[in-house]
């Protein structure tokens, strides 16, 4: 195995410090073991650091707990950070933080320790790092306090950094919202810090948790060096380390150079959920290669037009079975087709990419070289294939982080497709940042995934609503032990309340999580977390922070709240365009107000406390009598009745007496309690919305036609 050592430990000074660090919110926050206390424990191994960070702490409070937080605990240094709240709230001048900050300063010293003094107003660098003033979180109140703070830090003797954010300002994977950094942020906060720690402490700090990760090849590297012994993925019988995983990574990037040809190979995969598609996905990250993932659902006249598009340099399909993808290939021959299991055929077989080969030196990735290429399945067009560069699986894997409270503990559930957004932008590179375990499902029989929960102790499960849905059929499912469970979260589809309230009887304790993003989105958009999935369940809730969107009318006017119109979002959550084809996400493209947009299609409406409803469609809205009726907003009240298991909705000409209305409303539906009659829904449906909202027509059908990525095809549907 080759893999970065650990670093040596720094020197440690005699005796070991107790280093306290006492503050507001911007100390208390950044995760389970993300706060830049966290990062200076490991940086100077030996001394104690002690974190008496508490959220919305102004300086009076900072004062009655003084004493108790800090001054009785002994210690030999105080990290003291005040004043962003009192900044905040406005409620006395600047005069009054700063006596306040001096009577801490002077207590500190009164027990002869050593403070440190943190400031949060002063410049920052920019991204030409020059030294610049702060445009927000700032005002003439600030620059007051701010030269205050200098002058106390003279009168103490003590250090004092004017702004421990001045590399995070304007940068937004380093925060959690606006004001609050994230673990990455504070690995830039603790950079802040680290020298005058040294110089204090005497000792060399460790170079770890440094913020120095640009692509996602970073991730893996810094996983596998910092703790190659920590579980990395699970598949069956099958377990491996980080280190152990990276050997075998290591070995099938070496392979795919040598059968490729290629230094960065783009790299096509028809395959199942399986540790080959694992090791495949890291192996093609290691040499910035491109990851082409191919939905085993496609049609061969899609697959294709996929392979004539990328032109990939190797293709792996599980056995020479895969007819589909090995035909579509002949359009522009991979130089290496791999197989699994090649069965005796003159396919190359998954050992020729384990043997040992001379390791290639690596390419340099920038930031902005693109790492995946997801196609959309359409059902008739050829996918388009949505660029992901490694900036934008950054963004998205903290906020991921964000939306999920991914940590450090977490042990996940990899049920979602590999080929699918959920698993490649979040799941696996997730995984590596925070070092944890990927379990790979598959298939998804409910009872074998049950059995996983309690087998390997999962604790975040991310699926489609339909697999939840079987999971509650499973028999006697009070029996798995679900103890470590703490999140399931949804997205793909409306989710029926139904199934989340029996979600909620049956893993009680459980976080309920609807999330939502675009194939054209660099990160999930939204998310519904908690209490809110049973308040609103038809929502995919409220925007994550550094997404902009809005809802506009058909002349792309804002729409107020409770208004209906297309779902925009901003042209800087959205991809740099689809592969080998420029110009053609120009088209989908809007300036309102001079600024870009980006046009989902989709109909949506935005309530007065920020949760954001589909409502179907633009090409799905239905006209009825002259009254717009949204397909979404008619599913959703039928999926609200307890003996439906799905349903779909769509419009078709009226006839006869009504067909002056022009067209009629029909819907699509699979029972979940088969004595469910037409004439009941029909009432359910006349109960909850306007007449003209009601189905005229209702049929029964065994299951909805679905396209590759799950989703209904309405045109398909008949009665």
């Amino acid at each position: 195995m080759t893999s970065t050592p650990h670093p040596p430990p720094s020197t440690i000074s005699s005796p070991p410090k107790k280093i306290i660090c006492f503050g507001d919110s911007l100390t208390s926050c950044g995760g389970e073991n993300g706060r830049f206390s966290d990062i200076l424990a490991e940086r100077f191994p030996g001394h104690l650091f002690v974190n008496k960070g508490v959220g919305g702490d102004k300086l009076a409070d900072a004062l009655a707990r003084l004493e108790a937080d800090v001054l009785a605990d002994r210690p030999d240094i105080v990290l003291v950070e005040f004043g962003a709240n009192d900044w905040w709230h406005e409620e006395r001048p600047p005069e009054a933080w700063a006596a306040d900050i001096d009577a801490i300063l002077g207590a500190v010293r009164g027990i002869g320790a050593r403070p440190v003094l943190l400031g949060v107003f002063g410049p920052y660098l920019d991204d030409a790092g020059r030294r610049v003033e702060k445009e927000y979180g700032i005002d003439e109140r600030a620059v007051a306090f701010r030269a205050m703070e200098a002058e106390l830090a003279r009168k103490h003797g003590c250090p004092y950094v004017p702004n421990i954010q001045e590399r995070i300002i304007g940068r937004r994977i380093c925060w959690l919202d606006r004001n609050h950094p994230n673990e990455y942020g504070n690995r830039c906060v603790a950079d802040a810090v680290e020298p005058v720690l040294a110089g204090m402490l005497g000792a060399a700090p460790r170079p770890v948790r440094k913020p120095t990760l640009a692509t996602i090849r970073d991730f893996w590297r810094e996983a596998v060096a910092s703790e190659p012994d920590r579980p990395a993925v699970v598949d069956g019988a099958r377990r491996l380390t980080y280190g152990q995983a990276d050997e075998l990574v290591e070995r099938v990037a070496a392979n795919l150079v040598r059968l490729s040809g290629a230094a960065r190979p783009k790299v096509a995969a028809f395959l199942p959920n399986c540790l080959e598609y694992y090791l495949l996905y890291w192996a093609t990250v290691r040499l910035g290669g491109l990851v082409v993932p191919l939905n085993t659902w496609l049609k061969p006249d899609s697959l294709e037009g996929i392979c004539r598009s990328v032109r990939p340099d190797v293709l792996v399909v599980k056995t020479p079975a895969d007819r589909a993808p090995l035909e579509a290939a002949a359009v522009a021959p991979p130089r290496a087709v791999i197989a699994l299991d090649p069965q005796g055929s003159t396919l190359t077989g998954w050992e020729a990419l384990l043997a040992d080969a001379p390791r290639p030196e690596l390419a340099p990735i920038a930031p902005d070289d693109p790492a995946i290429v997801m196609h959309t399945s359409g059902t008739t067009a050829v996918p388009k294939g949505a660029v992901m560069r490694h900036s934008d699986l950054l963004f998205n894997v903290m906020t991921t982080i964000n939306a999920h409270q991914f940590g450090r503990n977490d042990v996940h559930l990899l049920v979602n497709p590999m080929f699918h957004c959920t698993a490649l932008y979040s799941s696996l590179p997730t995984a590596a940042y925070t070092r944890t375990p990927v379990i790979i499902a598959s298939p998804t029989e409910p009872a074998k995934l049950m059995e996983l929960v309690a087998r390997e102790r999962i604790s975040t499960f991310l699926s489609v609503p339909t697999v939840f849905q079987q999971l509650l059929k499973v028999e006697n499912l009070s029996g798995y032990n679900k103890s470590s469970l703490r999140l399931m979260a949804y997205a793909g589809s409306p989710m029926p309340v139904a199934t989340i309230r029996a979600l909620a009887e049956s893993f009680p304790g459980v976080e309920l999580h609807n999330f939502f993003g675009l194939t054209e989105t660099i990160s999930m958009t939204h998310v519904l977390t908690g209490e809110e999935a049973g308040e609103r369940p038809d929502s995919i809730g409220r925007l994550l922070p550094f997404v902009e969107a809005k809802v506009v009318d058909e002349h792309d006017a804002d729409l107020p709240a409770g208004g209906v119109g297309e779902l925009l979002f901003a042209r800087e959550n959205v991809i740099p365009g689809y592969y080998n084809d420029p110009g053609r996400l120009a088209g989908s493209l809007v300036t309102i107000g001079g600024r870009e947009w980006f046009r989902t299609g989709d109909l949506a409406m935005v309530d007065a406390d920020g949760y954001f409803f589909i409502k179907g469609r633009k090409k799905d809205m239905i006209i009825v009598g002259g009254e717009n009726v949204f397909a979404a907003e008619v599913e959703a009240c039928l999926m609200a009745h307890p003996g439906v298991e799905e349903a779909a909705v769509k419009g078709a000409p009226a006839t006869g007496a009504g067909a002056f209305l022009g067209e009629v409303v029909e819907a699509y539906v699979v029972r979940r309690d088969p004595a469910l009659t037409a004439q009941a829904l029909r009432k359910h449906c006349y109960d909850r919305l306007p007449s003209y909202k009601v189905p005229g027509r209702v049929f029964f059908l065994e299951r909805l036609p679905r396209n590759p990525a799950g989703k209904v095809v309405k045109a398909e549907l008949k009665g």
